[in-house]
């Protein structure tokens, strides 16, 4: 396992338990570096008395062969640095107080150093722990020992300085890293973000553009289908001429309709819509179309910006096309479509006949109903009722607040007004 990882674990055990340690060629040169050093200052013959007695305690051999064990501890100072502490601590403590080989300094302050750099949070911090405790117990016995004062202060400032210098080292290190490796961390999480946002950004256009294609062109094109076959079984000239000129003109706004989309979609900048050949009384035409008899009543109020703002006004029209859509394509006489302001609010409702024999629909329709509502604070349904003689029908219903803020105005509100069919004409 990597040394940034386990140093991240804060309680985690030794990772020698978790997997099979791996001891690397720079840390067998590390190990080999050391021992060279051990070697080359035993036979050069810098050394110390050490602080038991007048001289060395054990021959400058045995020094080297204790030494040299610590330099093969160091092997594992990656991936077992608990080793390194047991071992090479020790041993370099022992060479110090009874041997006096200079060397033992090197491999006791890497002895100290491993742990708190390479090792587990919890390692480290024990590891602190008994090396701290070790120093204090060696200036205590130096106290309790009757040595005289230059000694006791030379031992106090050798154990100070071996448990403090590696352990306030290796701790700053530790931070460093550990801080690099949370930045970077940091960094990925935000460029995760990032494609998470512009994905979503680009699953809300894909949805905004197959709403705008199914909400208008779809309808258009129903008025074509509609149209088409109505001709088809009229024999009057002037009828079918009427129909087919109808048929016609939806096909003709769906394609202004279909290149405004497609010129929206080819346009590098930002914050363009699509203009849609979309508005109340070219719905209430559809209807019509579908339903001679159909009763159409839209409130006028409904297109003053000063009452009902731009955005629930927009979503308004498109729940309207939504629902005549549906209405036009599956339904039947009778139809009834109410579009108004009423308590502050603004109401469509959409009730038709249906064939009872067909299969409830849970298509994109419905799903862009309470979208669409839902976009302005608002709420949409649409499900099958029981009509006037008992026979099956289909009811869409949408409450919107007048403004995208929910802040209604304070003058009264209106009520829907019957369009005529002069004013239902497409325009």
């Amino acid at each position: 396992m990597p040394a940034d990882v386990r140093a991240d674990a804060s309680a985690a055990p030794d990772t020698a338990a978790v997997g099979a340690p791996r001891i690397t060629g720079r840390d067998l040169l590390t190990a080999g570096i050391y021992a060279a050093l051990v070697v080359g200052l035993a036979l050069s013959g810098i050394s110390n008395s050490g602080f038991l007695g007048e001289g060395p305690q054990w021959s400058r051999g045995v020094s080297v062969a204790l030494l040299l064990a610590a330099c093969a501890s160091l092997s594992w100072r990656r991936s077992r640095p608990l080793v390194p502490f047991v071992v090479a601590g020790p041993l370099a403590t022992a060479e110090i107080i009874g041997g006096g080989q200079i060397s033992a300094y090197f491999l006791l302050f890497e002895a100290l150093f491993v742990p708190v750099m390479h090792g587990s949070r919890r390692e480290a911090r024990t590891c602190t722990a008994i090396s701290i405790a070790a120093a204090a117990a060696a200036m205590l016995a130096a106290l309790l020992g009757g040595l005289p004062g230059p000694a006791v202060f030379l031992v106090a400032m050798i154990s100070g300085l071996m448990a403090s210098t590696p352990l306030l080292w290796g701790w700053e290190v530790r931070h460093h890293r550990e801080a690099r490796g949370a930045a970077e961390r940091l960094a990925g999480l935000e460029h995760e973000l990032a494609e998470s946002r512009a994905a979503q950004a680009v699953e809300a256009e894909r949805r905004s553009i197959a709403h705008d294609l199914h909400d208008v062109i779809a309808g258009h094109l129903s008025a074509v289908a509609l149209h088409s076959s109505l001709a088809a079984s009229l024999e009057d000239r002037e009828a079918r001429e009427g129909s087919l000129a109808a048929s016609r003109s939806s096909a003709q706004a769906a394609l202004r309709d279909l290149r405004s989309m497609i010129g929206v979609l080819a346009d590098e900048g930002t914050g363009t819509l699509p203009s849609a050949t979309l508005d109340w009384p070219s719905l209430a035409a559809r209807l019509r179309a579908r339903d001679p008899s159909a009763e159409v009543e839209i409130a006028p109020a409904l297109t003053e910006p000063a009452r009902v703002g731009p955005a629930v006004q927009a979503a308004a029209l498109r729940i309207g096309a939504e629902a005549v859509t549906n209405a036009v394509r599956h339904g039947r006489a009778p139809i009834r479509l109410t579009a108004g302001i009423q308590e502050g609010a603004v109401r469509i409702e959409l009730v038709n006949g249906r064939d009872g024999a067909e299969p409830l629909g849970a298509g994109m329709g419905r799903a862009a109903l309470a979208h669409r509502a839902l976009a302005v604070g608002g709420t949409a349904s649409s499900s099958p009722v029981p009509d006037a003689d008992g026979s099956p029908g289909w009811r869409v219903e949408a409450v919107l607040p007048l403004d995208a803020s929910g802040d209604p105005p304070a003058e009264p509100p209106l009520t829907g007004t019957t369009l005529t069919a002069t004013e239902a004409s497409p325009r």
